[in-house]
């Protein structure tokens, strides 16, 4: 049954022994055929794909290959812990004399494959598996931006892309997950409490547009793609981001998609932070330079840098999304 999998989340770190039992039979000997088709598939810059081509080579020539396929085996039996494969990985890197970015993402393509099989046996059309890795690839340009590596360097992002409670649809990523705050959320006759199945929103760095228009297409194809588990209720969207903080909204242009993306949500609850911890995301290598002499090359820079230099604070929100299917209900 479509997306069956996908509607079975508890919580980000409940054993998925079912995953599992299934995924060991598929797990394979280290595949570069399959990188070499999901680099394709995912649009990765030709540099990048040489690249790690030549490091998949080096691996295998240092005799690391049964290493990789053990770490793969390793993460599925193990509830998908990356910080339990962390040693094995560095162990590699450092055999191979290469970046544990760089490994770290040649195992995240080959614990890919029986993902993709798994699709499959679900009924999920196979361009939903390509759309929703190509999160690699965003993360791989955002690794050569920050570190000069084609690599990965947040591998604690994706046990949920294994576990299959993640999926792209259209310009952002849906999550399983449940709504955890204490006090019930009530809006226009709808109701949700603590412990309610919800999906998280992400919006990837995927570089496409990021209009109102192309974000209900999004929600559109989450609700069809979800719309046998919903059994005829509303899709129920929450989003925890710095996009979402309110003050930011103050000082962009309200003609700006990041503005319009707030409007989206019914803001629950604003918190300030002691950093900007999503630094990196707006002023990429140059994040942790002094304010003043943070880049000015784009119209958010100028913006966010003037505000914090002028004593802003940095901060986050959480949002409520209620769709039907057509429009957002709670707004």
């Amino acid at each position: 049954m479509i997306a069956a999998i996908l509607l079975r989340k508890t919580s980000r770190n409940s054993p998925r022994k079912e995953a599992f039992a299934k995924a060991k039979a598929m797990i394979t000997k280290m595949n570069k055929e399959f990188y070499a088709l999901l680099m394709d598939k995912t649009d990765f810059p030709q540099e990048a794909k040489q690249e790690l081509l030549e490091s998949a080579d080096s691996l295998m020539k240092a005799g690391q290959e049964e290493a990789l396929d053990g770490a793969v085996e390793f993460f599925y039996e193990n509830d998908f812990s990356i910080g339990q494969v962390q040693p094995f990985i560095e162990e590699i890197a450092d055999k191979i004399e290469k970046s544990p970015y760089t490994v770290w993402l040649l195992f995240l393509m080959e614990a890919a494959v029986p993902v993709r099989d798994m699709f499959r046996e679900e009924g999920i059309e196979e361009q939903i598996f390509w759309d929703t890795f190509a999160d690699l690839r965003f993360k791989v340009l955002e690794c050569k931006e920050i570190h000069d590596v084609w690599g990965n360097f947040v591998s604690f992002w994706y046990p949920i892309f294994y576990s299959r409670d993640i999926v792209k649809l259209g310009r952002l990523e849906f999550e399983n997950d449940v709504y955890d705050e204490d006090v019930p959320y009530e809006k226009n006759g709808y109701t949700v409490k603590k412990g309610d199945k919800v999906k998280s929103i992400h919006i990837p760095s995927s570089g496409e547009p990021f209009t109102e228009e192309a974000r209900l297409e999004s929600y559109k194809k989450a609700y069809e793609f979800f719309k046998e588990g919903l059994q005829g209720k509303p899709l129920v969207c929450q989003c925890h981001s710095w996009l979402l903080n309110p003050e930011y909204a103050k000082f962009l242009p309200p003609t700006s998609n990041f503005v319009s993306f707030q409007h989206d949500f019914d803001i629950v609850r604003q918190e300030n932070t002691e950093e900007f911890g999503d630094d990196w995301r707006l002023f990429g290598k140059d994040c942790k330079k002094p304010v003043s002499e943070l880049p000015e090359r784009t119209s958010m820079q100028r913006a966010f840098k003037n505000y914090f230099l002028n004593g802003g604070r940095p901060g986050v929100g959480m949002g409520i999304l209620i769709f039907d299917g057509e429009k957002i209900v709670n707004k």
